[in-house]
């Protein structure tokens, strides 16, 4: 029974494809237009105009073939430019926690020292921000701020430990 299930098999895949393959041939799945005849096609000229061995180099930095826009960059090279040292970032702050303020439990002000452009101690509440620096949550014993793609952790001083 098994090879006469394989034979029937086999019938039914090639009946199949034959059925496919004459649906694509009488009536094919995509349109199909002609071409225009060569008196209506538009005149093309029957070569392009020489170039001079001199203008090539023009051509080639003109359509740069090393840049995806085939354009030349924007920025001129300018060698004595690289040899200078970038410019330093300007440093972090050295931040201090001095002590937290809880007005009942509800607003906590954080008294912060080292702040951009503050002398001495500022108090800081939740969301609060001097010079780029966010205070973003205050706990019992540690303030988190954030600002200058560094985000520290301050936590309180403890003498007597």
């Amino acid at each position: 029974m098994r090879a006469a299930q394989a034979n029937a098999g086999l019938i039914v895949a090639g009946a199949a494809g034959l059925a496919v393959s004459v649906r694509i041939l009488a009536a094919p799945l995509i349109g199909v237009a002609m071409l225009p005849s060569a008196a209506q096609r538009p005149s093309v000229e029957a070569s392009p105009p020489l170039l001079h061995v001199d203008s090539l180099g023009a051509v080639l930095v003109a359509h740069d073939p090393f840049r995806v826009t085939r354009r030349s960059s924007p920025i001129a090279y300018d060698p004595v430019r690289l040899a200078q040292p970038p410019t330093p970032a300007p440093p972090k702050p050295v931040l201090m926690l001095i002590g937290i303020v809880w007005d009942r439990g509800t607003d906590p002000t954080a008294l912060v020292e080292g702040l951009p452009g503050v002398e001495g101690p500022r108090p800081m509440r939740l969301g609060d921000a001097v010079g780029g620096l966010r205070v973003k949550n205050i706990k019992r014993d540690r303030v988190v701020i954030t600002g200058f793609d560094t985000t520290w952790t301050l936590t309180m001083r403890e003498p007597w430990k």
